[in-house]
């Protein structure tokens, strides 16, 4: 069975860049799982079209939720951290937010995307070029910390640990 993981920042991301691969992939066979680092929460939004929905967090993952059983994902991981914003945002400096995490504390995501790829064992892993498509913080943090997770996995010396 053919594993591909796909680790991308905010919920949408798959559906703009790789909807149609996802679909064509899955309707292939293979499993399609997806890491989603952030709750999109920076997003914005009319209050009237949150639809009954208490923030445009819980509305995002709502429709990521939506968008990974129309595109057949095996699984989505979601790591629950809060949207960056773009770069030199106020959002930026969230302790919260991916791109503080990927600036402050690195090992932390990068063992959590390690202890994803570990258990999924994918043979393709897809992320975002090293400048996050268009220099979105948190899209380069999910990059930089995927790259370094695709090498780490295979080392059996690095342990991922237990994390929330």
């Amino acid at each position: 069975m053919r594993r591909i993981l796909i680790a991308f920042a905010h919920p949408d991301d798959e559906s703009f860049g790789l909807g149609g691969l996802i679909a064509k992939y899955v309707d292939d066979g293979a499993e399609v799982y997806l890491i989603c680092t952030t709750n999109g929460d920076a997003g914005t939004i009319p209050p009237e079209m949150l639809n009954g929905y208490n923030s445009v967090a819980e509305l995002r993952l709502s429709e990521l939720q939506c968008a990974a059983q129309k595109l057949g994902l095996k699984e989505v991981f979601t790591f629950g951290y809060k949207d960056s914003g773009m770069m030199g945002a106020e959002t930026n400096n969230d302790p919260q937010a991916s791109w503080y995490v990927w600036q402050n504390n690195p090992d932390e995501l990068i063992q959590r995307v390690v202890t994803v790829i570990r258990q999924i064992n994918p043979q393709v892993v897809i992320t975002f070029n090293r400048y996050g498509g268009y220099g979105h913080p948190d899209h380069i943090a999910i990059q930089r910390a995927t790259e370094k997770a695709f090498f780490l996995a295979g080392d059996p010396s690095y342990m991922s640990g237990d994390l929330p």
